[in-house]
């Protein structure tokens, strides 16, 4: 096993024998990556780090964070090319007819609005994201952004779409073509596997939220009117800056309004969390099959509902539960080759 070391000019450097490397590859957080090997090249400017068999098949590549040096063991720690897209965007969709609620559109959308700019340090290293066409509609679930501009992480902004749409993001390195390729992915693949069949370690973690709504912020201080559109006072006479009663140009006392209560036609949408993981959208009611108990609520609000109903929907896909299970490679009882 060796690691070819690289510049951010794709310049090889040099590689990294007997090596041996520690990888936690995640569906959505990024991988975590060590290794340590043996070279007598002080590596200074190393970029991306390429593991590879002896016959010089290729394993993985990441960023090559750090290279430490001690006499002539070289420890190298990894970052995920996912952290290419953990940065701040605008998307905007001010413009007449700009939102494209399909999947495959926000995906383009968000990496274009990463990788499409003209800052040229961002393009250093030529990257190709792969997205494949998904004409699944993404507003009875997530809203219509149109006339809106979202300043946003990028990353935390498609985790949501995701998670909830069952995509993942795989990345390699090209090192024929030198560049950095994400493919999104489409979890379509079902494995059974039994646990019985593994010597492992079992946990499971439960998050409390299991119900969100997603709902217009109101303006508590709209004013009440009649039939005709004037508005309603009442005989409270209003305050300035300085607490002293308030008067019109015209010297007359000016009055409080009569401010209309919340309605509840306000649009709202309900998200459930059942006990299959799932996450359901329904009523108000929410007879759904799974529905969990005890009920967890957490409510959003925003001036738009699409912002709303994204986050209530992001609160419920990381809320999920978890089931950590831990196979060791090593052990004896491991019929399947996970690599």
């Amino acid at each position: 096993m060796y690691i070819a070391l690289y510049d951010e000019n794709i310049k090889h450097i040099t590689n990294v024998d007997n090596a041996t490397y520690d990888l936690t590859q995640r569906v959505y957080d990024n991988d975590s990556y060590t290794a340590d090997g043996v070279s007598d090249v002080d590596v200074n400017d190393a970029k991306i780090a390429v593991t590879n068999d002896d016959a010089g098949n290729y394993k993985y590549a990441c960023f090559a964070d750090t290279v430490t040096p001690d006499k002539n063991k070289r420890t190298i720690k990894g970052a995920d090319f996912k952290t290419l897209f953990d940065t701040e965007i605008l998307l905007d969709y001010t413009a007449e007819g700009s939102f494209d609620g399909r999947l495959s559109a926000i995906y383009n959308k968000v990496a274009a609005a990463v990788f499409g700019g003209v800052d040229a340090t961002v393009g250093k290293i030529p990257v190709e994201v792969i997205i494949p066409n998904d004409d699944t509609d993404t507003t009875p679930t997530y809203g219509s952004l149109q006339g809106t501009y979202q300043i946003t992480n990028a990353y935390k902004f498609l985790k949501c779409y995701l998670k909830y749409y069952e995509y993942n993001i795989d990345t390699r390195f090209d090192i024929v073509a030198g560049k950095i390729v994400f493919t999104f992915v489409k979890c379509s693949r079902r494995l059974s596997i039994g646990l019985s069949d593994f010597i492992h370690e079992l946990t499971t973690t439960s998050a409390a939220t299991n119900k969100a709504v997603a709902t217009l912020k109101y303006d508590v201080e709209t004013p009440e009117t009649d039939a005709d559109g004037n508005i309603i006072y009442t005989d409270v006479q209003a305050t300035d800056d300085n607490g002293q009663p308030a008067y019109n140009d015209d010297g007359t006392p000016r009055y409080v309004p009569k401010y209309k209560p919340r309605p509840d036609t306000l649009a709202t949408r309900y998200y459930y969390r059942d006990k299959d993981n799932n996450i359901v959208q329904s009523d108000a009611v929410g007879n759904i099959e799974g529905r969990l108990y005890p009920v967890k609520t957490k409510i959003f609000e925003s001036e738009y509902l699409a912002d709303a109903q994204f986050t209530a929907v992001y609160e419920l896909a990381n809320s999920r539960y978890v089931d950590n299970i831990i196979i060791d490679n090593n052990k004896t009882i491991d019929p399947i080759d996970f690599a």
